[in-house]
């Protein structure tokens, strides 16, 4: 990294001189009489409004006005992006735009969930994804998942990003709510050197620094960042590297460039905390390690050339190269079902709530594994072209193309058990685990997967004025994606978790448990043609009335397939047909994202319908505002649901909606600038299902409502309640019913933004900026009715195995351990953070600033989840030297959430050298 600061830095160096250079030998100009000091009088400020053109694809070449787009789009320039100090672009859109929340599941800046309106764009696989977002035209949506990584995207290198709202069409696949579309800076968009040096809370240091340079031909530019911070959590440093490089080449008919992003970066998030951990000390984590290393490569090449005064032709390769590695340190959930073969040598039980006969004791802390290490790599490989014709005549503007991408993946998992030390971390220890358990000693495999997707599409879209008050914009796309899919997954007879691998079984026994895995090849085939329809009307001048109807589409994910639940009998044990049958997915391994996948069914693609009625108006030079109103209905929604004895897979759920209201106003008086941004939001489940939510106090907490042929105890009857007939006959234990109705977790219904600023004086500014939200709800209380009262106290299952059957009398009944309270309710109140600034311009081109984040060090949380808490003291539980007990009948239902961060202060220095004083 040092190489690459150095080779920055010169290049800052090089491009300040060629700057200098040229503006020394310009000729000089002579001194008119009109410009001398003593003739020249102040004057008013003067604003000229004009049509700004917006690229409305993710390819650049058809130029329309925002007047003429038929939605509420949203921009944001580079310098805006700059002047916020926003660490990345998920940031700068929860302050500043409308319809934009956050949820920090991770516990990084980096690795937000970002929110709009109700859909999700993710960096966390497994989170239901709706946004897509596009870099100079590349998709960065991930193929394993369609996640996004907002590390990989460098905000010095923006030149403006536009913000799309509802299905719009020509941005493909995944554009269920809406589309980000990122242009970056040029040698000719940005000439000069820009840079700035922040410091400050919890050991932060970032550099950024770009520059761009042209000869009116040939241009250049750069852009460096680099980041390091030691988090205000514990053991949760990040580290962010990025490098940007562009040239451009512009003759008299054609253009082209060639560009390159890499990023290198290291990101710890140690995630949710327990609310009780959390109010004894907010810096202390559940568990850790959290880690995830990301790195990119990406090339592109792309020009225009044009065919006559109004048309042209553009076009764009790339190739994209992607890595993910992590390493995550979780608490062994399994330990709960800890049974009679956990013991210690001298037969006390490891656990001392689960021991035969409902035996209640202290449990053994030595050689007791309760730690959970899963190591992922995860390299993709994306690919692609785009071609697209532009005629923009007067009145009649459209555009014609087609693209193809295609992406490869390949995702290795490895889980062991270890042991928690004190400080919560997460260890493997080999050495001082009892030697029977197997999987303390070894990694074992999970399930392993290898992909491609291939996605050809064709795309137009005609904006025409037929009289200057009205616009009409009709678009389409036709999408044909193929998705080849290799899963190596662990075989097993019967569903094995990683404590029942044991050293003292026979090793072909074990080794078929671990190593014999079966493969399973597939390949799905998906087709859409989704249309939009728009009118924009004008009835006045400043005044715009828009409207417009939409489709969109998106595949199921690989990981989605790879996940999906999987309905086909297979026989419970291979070989013994007596012992009945049950669904696939229920006699291997389960799917615990992002670490396990299974056999794969087919699941249809999702279908978005979105509709949104606005208006938009300037009142003044200095004054505008818009309001509107939209709605999308998805059909085939695809959800991470509970089937059947704990097991979670994706599935389609049938119908969700997101409706909601959005509503801005911008304008200055005299020194005060003002922007207040509100958006309501209404983001809820359509159909009803079932999902496995066992900490939710309205769950099922009856083992006889379980699937009947995933009996406990295997070959013998059992006495099943009505209830074991539900969710398509696989049960309902340990599950929540959503109905109709219910609001979607993490996705608070008031979002609102305020900013004001004052130009004290002349280089001198302050700002005060709020975000507020209003309540969520947590995940696992999707169905919005966990209240913080009963307990989980189980009843258990009754079989009967005598020969010949029994009566109601004759079935015996399996023991369970004492129910756990709950007390506290599922959901994330509202908040309402400050944040403040000061800069003050030292010198043309040199501003000192100071940050201050979280004003008042208001204590809010941006999401949560239900959870337990083994780390609890107890009457009957021993406890270890992380606190751990050693009794799960004794461990605590809680929420977990995640914290937002206290006061920050930071300061820096910036400075924008050859940049016109108009542009800064």
């Amino acid at each position: 990294m040092r190489k690459v600061l150095a080779v920055g830095i010169g290049l800052a160096w090089a491009t300040a001189g060629q700057a200098q250079s040229g503006a020394a030998t310009a000729p000089p100009q002579p001194l008119q009489p009109q410009e001398s000091a003593a003739s020249s009088v102040p004057l008013p400020r003067v604003t000229v409004t004009g049509r700004r053109p917006i690229d409305v694809g993710p390819m650049p070449g058809l130029m329309v006005t925002r007047d003429q787009i038929p939605a509420n789009v949203q921009t944001a320039t580079g310098q805006q992006i700059r002047a916020s100090r926003a660490l990345n672009l998920g940031d700068y859109m929860n302050q500043e735009l409308q319809g934009v929340s956050v949820n920090d599941y991770q516990g990084n800046p980096f690795q937000l969930d970002v929110n709009y309106r109700g859909f999700t764009a993710s960096p966390q696989v497994g989170t239901p994804q709706g946004l897509s977002v596009f870099f100079d035209g590349i998709r960065v949506n991930e193929p394993f998942g369609d996640v996004v990584n907002w590390d990989l995207i460098p905000t010095n290198a923006i030149e403006r990003f536009d913000l799309f709202p509802g299905s719009n069409p020509l941005f493909g696949l995944n554009t269920l709510g809406g589309a980000i579309s990122v242009r970056s800076k040029t040698g000719f968009s940005a000439p000069g050197l820009q840079g700035q040096l922040t410091a400050g809370a919890w050991g932060r240091r970032q550099l950024q620094l770009s520059g761009g340079a042209n000869d009116g031909t040939l241009g250049g530019f750069f852009a460096l960042t680099r980041f390091q911070e030691d988090g205000w959590r514990d053991d949760s440093p990040s580290r962010v590297n990025q490098l940007f490089g562009r040239g451009d080449w512009r003759g008299e008919a054609a253009s082209a460039y060639a560009s390159v992003l890499y990023a290198d970066n290291r990101l710890v998030g140690n995630g949710l905390i327990p609310i009780d951990l959390y109010r004894q000390r907010a810096e202390s984590v559940f568990t850790s390690p959290d880690e995830a290393r990301n790195r990119v490569l990406q090339f592109s090449v792309g020009g225009q050339f044009d065919l006559s005064e109004r048309a042209n032709i553009t076009a764009m390769a790339y190739h994209r190269d992607s890595r993910r590695r992590g390493l995550n340190g979780d608490i062994y959930a399994g330990f709960d079902d800890f049974g009679d073969r956990d013991i210690s040598p001298d037969g006390v039980a490891r656990n001392g709530a689960t021991r035969g006969g409902g035996f209640t004791g202290p449990g053994v802390v030595e050689g007791t594994p309760i730690g959970l290490l899963t190591r992922t790599d995860l390299e993709q490989r994306s690919n692609g072209l785009s071609l697209q014709f532009n005629w923009n005549e007067e009145r009649n503007a459209m555009m014609l193309g087609a693209s193809l991408d295609r992406s490869r993946t390949r995702y290795d998992m490895f889980q062991r058990l270890g042991l928690i030390d004190a400080a919560h971390r997460v260890f493997a220890a080999p050495d001082q685990i009892d030697p029977d358990y197997y999987a303390a000693e070894f990694d074992v495999p999970g399930n392993n997967f290898d992909g491609t997707s291939t996605t050809r599409s064709l795309f137009f879209q005609d904006t025409f004025t037929p009289v200057p008050q009205v616009t009409l914009t009709a678009a389409a796309r036709y999408n044909h994606t193929k998705v080849d899919n290799t899963l190596l997954t662990r075989s097993s007879a019967g569903q094995v978790p990683l404590h029942e691998l044991r050293e003292f079984r026979a090793p072909e026994y074990t080794d078929g448990q671990v190593f014999r895995r079966t493969r399973t090849q597939e390949s799905f085939t998906y087709r859409s043609f989704n249309p939009s329809l728009g009118i924009n009307w004008r009835p006045v001048q400043d005044l715009n009335l828009f409207g417009n109807l939409s489709r969109g589409a998106r595949a199921p994910s690989v990981v989605e397939l790879g996940c999906a639940f999987d309905p086909t009998p297979v026989e419970r044990v291979p070989g013994t047909p007596s012992l009945g049958t049950a669904p696939r997915s229920l006699t291997g391994p389960g799917c615990s994202l992002p670490t396990a996948l299974s056999a794969d069914p087919y699941l249809p693609q999702i279908r978005a319908t979105s509709g949104e009625l606005g208006l938009r108006q300037r009142l003044t030079t200095d004054w505008d505002w818009n309001v509107s109103v939209f709605r999308t209905d998805l059909r085939n929604d695809i959800y991470f649901v509970g089937v059947g004895d704990g097991r979670s897979y994706f599935d389609t759920i049938g119908k969700t909606r997101r409706q909601g209201l959005e509503l801005g106003l911008n304008g200055r008086m005299g020194p005060l600038d003002l922007r207040v941004n509100y958006s309501f939001t209404d983001a809820t489940f359509q159909s009803r299902f079932y999902t496995l939510s066992p900490h939710n106090s309205t769950a099922d907490f009856n083992q006889n409502s379980a699937y009947v042929g995933d009996t406990q105890v295997i070959g013998q009857d059992v006495l099943p309640t009505p209830n074991a007939s539900l969710n398509r006959g696989y049960g309902t234990y340990r599950m929540i019913r959503i109905d109709p109705g219910a609001r979607m977790p993490g996705i608070p219904a008031h979002a609102l933004n305020l900013h004001v600023g004052w130009r004290v004086a002349p280089g001198w500014k302050l700002g005060l900026g709020m975000v507020a939200r209003s309540m969520a709800y947590m995940r696992g209380n999707e169905n919005n009715l966990h209240q913080g009262a009963g307990t989980d106290q189980e009843i258990g299952r009754y079989y009967c195995s005598q020969a010949g059957g029994c009566d109601f009398s004759g079935f015996s009944q399996l023991p369970v351990r004492t129910g756990r309270s709950f007390r506290n309710a599922g959901k994330v109140p509202g908040y309402a953070v400050f944040n403040f600034d000061a800069s003050v311009e030292v010198s043309r081109g040199f501003t000192a600033f100071v940050q201050v984040t979280n004003l008042f060090d208001r204590k809010y949380f941006t999401a949560g989840r239900l959870g337990v808490n083994p780390f609890t003291p107890g009457t009957n539980g021993s406890n270890g030297p992380s606190g751990w007990n050693y009794n799960s009948s004794e461990w605590q239902n809680t929420s977990l959430v995640a914290p937002g961060a206290p006061r920050g202060v930071f300061v820096g220095f910036s400075w924008d050298l050859g940049t016109p004083a108009a542009d800064r």
